[in-house]
This record gives structure tokens, C-alpha cells and sequence, in this order.
């Protein structure tokens, strides 16, 4: 059997590529899925930077409690939302050379941590040398998650509202 000429012509013309058309439908949903990933990304990132920061703030109060212990000294967290950051201190005093700090203040709202807010802590915690929390109180993160730190011992729950 043989395949006529006019035939093998039409095949070659035919299978040069895409058309214009054709493209322009491939990038338009090429746009789109990439605009609704974007917005999951966002969504994502934002999860993971409150999870920083209550993973931050915990590190630190279990820190402080250690501190507290080792040196037979009282130890305080200051929390400040209006600048979204929180001071520590060693019997009174700032402690300056706090790791991860800026000389004893550590700032929320700067590098890895931009976009997550304190909303509601102005609170002090007190640690005595014995590493007994003498009050107890709750930390708002974004206005999504609550750190309840309990008196005494300084455990801390974490809800999502």
C-alpha cells in the first residue's frame, strides 16, 4: 500500500506546532493557576510565621525559668504590644545580652516575624530565683492564637480561636 503524496503533504502542514490561539489559552491558565497558588502561598507563609513566634515566645519563657534557676535570680518578661516586642530582665534589669536579643528587647514585628502582631499582652511575667511564675496571664498572638501561661509552674496551653 501506498500513501499518496497529497496526503503526506497535508500531515507535514498540519503538525508544525500550536497555534497563537492555542498559546494564548495555555497562559491565560497558566495565570490563573498561578494566581489562586499565590494566594494559598500567602495564606500559608502567615501560618507559619505566628507558629514562630509562639515557638519564639516559649522557647523564651522556658529560657528565663532556666535562667532563673541556674542563677538563683529573679527573672521578669515584659510584653509591649503596641511596639510588638518584649523585654527581658534579670533582677530588675534589662539583660543586655540576652541571646536574640537587641540588648534585651526582642522585636515581633522585624525579620522573620514581619506581619505578625502581640494584640493583646501587656503583661508582665515574674519569675522568682526558684523559677516559680508568680502570676499567670494570656498572650493574644495576631488575634488568632492565645499562649495561656499558668501561675507557679509557667506551663503554657496554646489555643487557635
Amino acid at each position: 500500500m501506498t500513501v499518496n503524496k497529497k496526503y503526506k503533504k497535508q500531515i507535514k502542514t498540519r503538525s508544525k506546532g500550536f497555534s497563537l490561539i492555542e498559546l494564548i489559552v495555555m497562559i491565560a491558565l497558566l495565570g490563573l493557576l498561578a494566581a489562586v497558588a499565590s494566594t494559598r502561598i500567602k495564606d500559608i507563609s502567615v501560618n507559619i510565621r505566628v507558629s514562630g513566634v509562639i515557638n519564639q515566645i516559649t522557647s523564651d519563657l522556658a529560657l528565663i525559668k532556666e535562667m532563673a534557676l541556674a542563677n538563683h535570680k529573679s527573672m521578669s518578661i515584659t510584653f509591649d504590644n503596641i511596639s510588638n516586642s518584649y523585654t527581658i530582665k534579670q533582677d530588675g534589669n534589662i539583660m543586655l545580652d540576652y541571646p536574640g536579643s537587641d540588648d534585651g528587647i526582642i522585636n515581633i514585628s522585624e525579620g522573620a516575624f514581619v506581619g505578625v502582631d502581640i494584640t493583646s499582652a501587656n503583661i508582665i511575667f515574674n519569675i522568682d530565683e526558684w523559677g516559680n511564675f508568680l502570676n499567670s496571664g494570656t498572650i493574644s498572638v495576631n488575634g488568632t492564637h492565645n499562649i495561656a501561661i499558668s501561675r507557679l509552674t509557667g506551663n503554657w496551653n496554646i489555643t487557635e480561636q
